[in-house]
């Protein structure tokens, strides 16, 4: 596990350009049939028509590294952006938090879609230790 988001980081800092990035938090996610996240950002809400920081505003950029392809649906969707990605084993997808990428996941028609979510942060402050 600590090679894939040690991947993933060296990845998206160079794909990215960012400063150093530190990891957050991860975990391995699995949505069942029937499942799935209504359009939002890592670390920002809408609230009273405005963004505001959300309950994760330490999140400044987002990892998912999927890990398979054996179900229906379940596309990672970035609803502004008129983007529609199809997970593939070992594909990144890798984007900053915030409302300029707003993203959702339909229903999962069939099957089970795993994937290893991976925040960042450019504070070490806010980093865990892997």
């Amino acid at each position: 596990m600590y090679g894939v988001i040690l991947r993933c980081k060296e990845k998206i800092e160079v794909y990215l350009s960012t400063s150093e990035l530190f990891v957050e938090s991860f975990f391995i996610a699995c949505l069942f049939s029937g499942d799935s996240h209504i359009p939002h950002a890592d670390n920002e809400r809408r609230e009273h028509g405005r963004w505001v920081p959300n309950r994760t505003p330490q999140r400044d950029y987002t990892g998912l590294a999927y890990l398979n392809d054996d179900f229906k649906g379940g596309e990672l969707v970035f609803p502004d952006l008129d983007i529609v990605v199809t997970p593939k084993p070992g594909l990144l997808v890798a984007f900053p938090g915030n409302r300029k990428f707003v993203h959702a996941v339909p229903n999962v028609l069939s099957g089970k879609r795993y994937s290893l979510p991976i925040w960042f942060s450019v504070n070490s402050i806010e980093a865990i230790q892997v």
